[in-house]
């Protein structure tokens, strides 16, 4: 049983990359897709990259951390693309209790956030393969320091239009 969990485990990790170029693809063609079609797809590769970080975070020992983020201008321009091309379906109220107080978030800033962290760690893939355990520290320690959260509300968002049937 054991063997098998590694088993699977492994495989999780190995298609990680996969995934992540999938998610990628989807953030840089973006306008390529029917807005329904993306945001579906969207929400069906975010939760096999999250369940991923969950794996690597109990596979790897933390000896080292990797992070850091990348240049501002860049993130602004993809964010101001996305929530162009989410319009309506981009913001979201962040926690009932705080409606009042009119606190949002925004599928665009989680979305480019979580593209440029994951972009980072193909980026040293595509140097070398051999590289897939620098990518996968610097997925796994951006993930708990930083765009974990952006995934999680993503996810979240995702799951509400879906649930209301706007996706």
């Amino acid at each position: 049983m054991r063997n098998e969990n590694r088993n699977k485990i492994s495989k999780q990790i190995q298609e990680l990359p996969e995934d992540a170029r999938r998610f990628c693809f989807l953030i840089e063609n973006i306008d390529e897709f029917e807005a329904q079609n993306w945001l579906t797809q969207i929400s069906l590769v975010l939760p096999r990259i999250h369940a991923v970080m969950e794996v690597i975070d109990h596979a790897n020992n933390r000896a080292e951390c990797f992070f850091a983020l990348s240049d501002i201008d860049e993130r602004f321009e993809l964010f101001c693309h996305l929530k162009k091309s989410l319009g309506e379906k981009d913001g979201y109220e962040v926690g009932e209790e705080l409606i009042h107080n009119e606190l949002y978030g925004s599928l665009s800033e989680d979305l480019a956030d979580l593209y440029f962290e994951i972009k980072r760690g193909l980026d040293i893939i595509n140097c070398g393969q051999e590289n897939l355990s620098v990518a996968l520290n610097l997925w796994r320690d951006g993930f708990f320091l930083h765009w974990g959260q952006h995934l999680i509300d993503a996810e979240r968002h995702l799951y509400h239009l879906r649930v209301h049937h706007q996706i």
